[in-house]
């Protein structure tokens, strides 16, 4: 008689493959941006702690069905408890080290990250609306990283809102292009999103808000989606698709991080020396002071 083999156990990794680009791109670009210190790499690993423990917390709600609930469950509960102690613990590390505007940034992702967390509680995680919310998420996590090492505020936010454009962008093409293989969409709403974010980085560059090079470095995943948008391709060729924009956005990092880099080496000293000294001004000092 053959022995009975166990079946490998239900993986816990997030099962929603672009949400890891969507993540670890922005958030290596922001350790990229400036120099890693305490502060960004304690916002580093909360991030990613929360992020893995996104599928424990699913089967423990049971929204993976009660046979995942009842055969995993106990597994998850252990993992969900270490992955949200870490997070707790490197969040606290990185608030008690982070510069002030860093840990606003911080504490204004939070609203946004227990929204996502309860519509994945509720199952509606998949909806339009949910994979947009969870792409600008999960892009704001380069935010706290970017400020607690020196980068400008407008550098910050304005890596934050090209992500964040770019992602959705993808997202809702992608969406399109799925429901143009089960029912012909038209083209005019296939293209509507980069024509939108087309229109909207032209606005941007035009009022100088943000560092021009923010919204341009959003370019290569629009021009991408656009093209998918325009010449939709087969429902067999989704994955080709995807690593397409997974390869774009790692230019868009590149962009961003020699952009940032750039505008630096081109700042009077003076002005560095302002911005290193402002970033050197902790929660931690406010409090002994």
């Amino acid at each position: 008689m053959r022995p009975t083999v166990d079946r490998d156990p239900r993986s816990l990794a997030p099962r929603e493959h672009g949400a890891y680009g969507q993540l670890f791109v922005p958030l290596a670009t922001a350790l990229a941006m400036g120099k890693p210190n305490l502060a960004s790499v304690g916002f580093a690993v909360s991030a990613v702690s929360l992020f893995f423990a996104h599928e424990p917390a699913l089967v423990v709600w049971g929204r993976r069905g009660e046979r995942a609930r009842r055969e995993c469950g106990a597994r998850a509960r252990r993992r969900l408890a270490i992955l949200g102690a870490l997070a707790v613990g490197s969040g606290l590390i990185a608030a008690m080290s982070a510069p002030v505007g860093a840990l606003i940034a911080a504490i204004a992702l939070l609203p946004t990250a227990l929204l996502v967390g309860w519509l994945g509680a509720l199952g509606r995680e998949k909806t339009a609306f949910g994979e947009v919310l969870a792409a600008g998420a999960l892009a704001g996590v380069g935010v706290p990283i970017a400020l607690s090492e020196g980068v400008s505020t407008p550098w910050a936010l304005g890596a934050w809102g090209a992500w964040t454009l770019a992602f959705v962008v993808s997202t809702l093409v992608v969406r399109a292009v799925i429901a143009h293989a089960k029912s012909p969409v038209p083209w005019t709403k296939r293209t509507a999103a980069p024509a939108l974010s087309a229109a909207f980085v032209a606005g941007v560059m035009g009022t100088q808000l943000l560092p021009w090079a923010c919204a341009l470095a959003a370019a290569p995943m629009i021009l991408v989606a656009s093209w998918f948008a325009i010449a939709p391709p087969s429902p067999r060729s989704l994955k080709r698709v995807g690593w397409t924009l997974a390869t774009s956005s790692l230019l868009v990092g590149v962009a961003l991080v020699a952009g940032v880099h750039l505008s630096m080496s081109t700042q009077p000293d003076s002005s560095r020396g302002e911005t290193s000294s402002q970033a050197e001004t902790s929660c931690h000092d406010l409090c002994v002071e």
